[in-house]
């Protein structure tokens, strides 16, 4: 219950870790080897190609990731697929009956691009997840600190 517990690594990050670091498990930096059960779905791993890259130049991916970022990137394929089948289908469709109710694909379109932008956050592939994760250094505190900085540089 609650929230997640912060990883020491962003703590220290965000200038917000007191005291003694806990010890906490940790995989080397570094890309993960891609699943086996991806190769079946070819946008997955286009997805996974490009994410690899992506993460590996922020510095967030360890050896240690492969499994979550497997499961973003088929959970993008499936958003994609069902994302075509909305737009093939439309909105509503008939029932055996007549009469029109709302395309399912839509339902599960809006819950995968709900997982998909959670699993997202976990990696800092979004906006507020990367704010989140800038360091105080990057910022001075006030016009005053700024002022001094200047004068030092």
């Amino acid at each position: 219950m609650g929230r997640k517990p912060k990883p020491t690594a962003i703590k220290i990050l965000e200038g917000t870790q007191r005291g003694q670091p806990k010890r906490e498990p940790s995989a080397p930096p570094g890309a993960p080897p891609m699943p086996e059960r991806l190769a079946v779905e070819p946008l997955a791993v286009a997805k996974w190609v490009e994410l690899v890259d992506i993460l590996s130049s922020m510095g967030v991916l360890t050896t240690g990731d492969g499994e979550a970022l497997a499961t973003l990137c088929e959970v993008y394929a499936a958003a994609q697929a069902c994302l075509l089948e909305l737009r093939a289908g439309g909105p509503t469709i008939k029932t055996d009956l007549g009469g029109v109710k709302p395309n399912p694909a839509g339902s599960l379109y809006r819950g995968l691009v709900v997982l998909q932008a959670n699993l997202m956050g976990e990696f800092g592939l979004t906006p507020s997840s990367r704010v989140r994760l800038g360091t105080k250094a990057e910022a001075p505190k006030d016009d005053l600190e700024a002022f001094f900085a200047a004068e030092g540089a």
